[in-house]
This record gives C-alpha cells, structure tokens and sequence, in this order.
C-alpha cells in the first residue's frame, strides 16, 4: 500500500516495529525453504524437515501479516482516522507507545491493538500490590483492554495517559 498522507505515515511509523518482525520472519522462512531446496539435493530426510519448517513458518508469519493488516478493520473511516492521527488534539505518549485520538486509542504493546471509544464503556486504573498502576478500557462485554502500565509511584506520562483517555471517553 502506497503510503498517501501524513496520518498514514504516522500509523505505519506507529507500527514500524511489528511490521519489521514479520519481515524478519519472513526472511527466515523464504531461507528455509532455500536451504531445504539445496539440502534435498544431499540428504531428502534433511531437506523435507528443512521444508516443513520453512512451511509451518511461512503459514504463519502470513497469518500474521494479515493480522495486522486486519488491524485497521474497526475503522469505519480511514481518511478520518488517518486525520484524526495527526490532527493538534492527538495525545502521544511515546513511553507507553500510545496514541489516543478523538475516536481511537492506538497502542502497541507485543502487538499493535486499535479501540474505538464507541465500543467501550468505561476507562479503569488497576493498582497492583506494589504500586504498579495499569490503565484499562472495558469494553460493553466488560472485557478489559490494558493500554498502559507503569512500575508504580508517581508518573506524569501515566497520569497525561489517564487524563486524554477519559476525556475521549466523557466527549462521546
């Protein structure tokens, strides 16, 4: 996908990191199955385990590339998500890896999650036994999202997170 506006390439810059695993992955997979094509030449035992490896991997790293692809599958509007990502109201937090948008809270974590505020019904902050804090969304099911987590005591970043979040969600 060619890349033709500002808030698009400030998603895929958002999700840089996961995308350049997968091609990682992909580079790891393509290599099997090239040294499964040379090792069958010297051994079919070798180059068929070499193969299978290659095609377990290559299954789903796919897989995986088409998940994040699918990522963008909550947004009814891309054009608008893509402005909303660089519109002046945007809150970034790069410690947290999170974006909170008008209508979205972008976060990457092991992987890239997208919410819509719509589809949640309340932001939460969870404090653990050590004074770790974790801020959640919990969705209509009462499923809750975890979209930031901080050590414990103070932390300005995890307050700024807290304060953008349900101010997006009193807005809708």
């Amino acid at each position: 996908m060619a890349i033709q506006t500002a808030g698009e390439q400030k998603y895929y810059d958002f999700i840089e990191e996961r995308a350049r695993k997968l091609r990682t992955g992909m580079i790891v997979w393509i290599s099997l199955l090239a040294a499964a094509l040379i090792a069958s030449f010297n051994s079919l035992l070798i180059g068929g385990l070499l193969a299978l490896a290659g095609i377990f991997l290559g299954v789903l790293n796919i897989r995986n590339q088409k998940a994040l692809k699918d990522k963008l599958a909550v947004v009814e509007d891309r054009a608008d998500f893509f402005n909303q990502l660089i519109a002046p109201e945007t809150v970034e937090i790069p410690s947290f890896r999170l974006l909170v948008t008008r209508d979205y809270v972008l976060v990457f974590r092991a992987d890239v999650y997208l919410y819509r505020f719509a589809d949640m019904e309340k932001v939460e902050v969870g404090i653990g036994t050590a004074g770790e804090k974790a801020l959640f969304l919990t969705d209509r099911r009462g499923v809750r999202c975890e979209i930031a987590r901080t050590a414990g005591g103070p932390d300005a970043e995890f307050d700024r997170a807290y304060e953008a979040v349900r101010e997006r969600m009193e807005e809708r």
